[in-house]
């Protein structure tokens, strides 16, 4: 057996030119992209500056229903999601395409083919050409289930999220919210907006509109039942919440869904 060989660190200016021949010399339809196909939990994508998808890894094409990656490549979220879920990546990714920035850790609702919502985690990064130039936008999204016990520690919220979670459906104030964290009200509205990208109150009511999603598929329960039990005063505005965040009604869920 020949005696292992330690390999040998380099200087900072030849550690460059030895990833730039690296890269450059692997072969693109071997590029590292390909691992991310065999990370189900993760689901890969790359647009162009027309927010047309042009890369998506296996586990994306089966969230979204396809065998194939050639039927869906060209599509956009427009064809795929809600109106107002669309409407809102795309307003992201246009923030990310002019800042040339990245967006990280973004917490929101995110829908199957099946109309099944969850909450997921996302991460949007700008794709530059070989000019420097930013030709699109790629990124991963993540079940934010396996990252909940991570993140909102980092930002001391975690017994509010708990509370959330138990108590969604009644009225919850953002004092004792705070109160349970240790902090101030204005010091917890700050972190809970820093993480979720949203007000504690908006968090609360896509909470509800999220958890009638299973009724409504799987169920012939009024709505207005429904709203009720979720927490909302009635119905008209439990239909205004909804079409809010899913870009349809009750209704229409219920029919396209079921």
């Amino acid at each position: 057996m020949s005696r292992l060989s330690v390999p040998q660190t380099v200087s900072d200016q030849d550690a460059g030119s030895l990833r730039r021949r690296f890269l450059e010399a692997i072969d693109p339809a071997r590029h590292f992209h390909l691992l991310l196909n065999h990370l189900p939990s993760v689901l890969f994508f790359a647009k162009d500056l027309e927010g047309r998808l042009l890369a998506a890894n296996t586990a994306l094409l089966r969230h979204y229903g396809f065998d194939r990656d050639e039927p869906f490549y060209g599509r956009t979220d427009f064809d795929l999601l809600p109106r107002s879920m669309a409407e809102k990546f795309r307003r992201d990714d246009l923030r990310v395409i002019e800042s040339a920035q990245p967006m990280l850790e973004i917490v929101e609702i995110f829908v199957d083919r099946r109309g099944v919502p969850d909450w997921f985690l996302t991460n949007k990064l700008p794709v530059f050409s070989r000019a420097g130039e930013v030709i699109g936008v790629m990124g991963t999204i993540e079940a934010y289930e396996s990252h909940r016990a991570v993140l909102p520690a980092k930002f001391d919220l975690t017994p509010a999220m708990m509370h959330i979670q138990e108590h969604f459906t009644k009225e919850v104030s953002v004092g004792s919210l705070a109160r349970m964290c240790g902090l101030s009200i204005r010091q917890f509205e700050r972190k809970f907006k820093q993480h979720f990208k949203t007000t504690p109150q908006q968090f609360i009511v896509k909470m509800r509109v999220f958890s009638v999603c299973d009724a409504l598929r799987q169920t012939n329960e009024a709505i207005g039942e429904l709203a009720t039990k979720s927490g909302f005063y009635d119905q008209s505005s439990f239909t205004r919440q909804f079409r809010k965040h899913l870009g349809i009604t009750p209704l229409q869920y219920r029919k396209r869904y079921r």
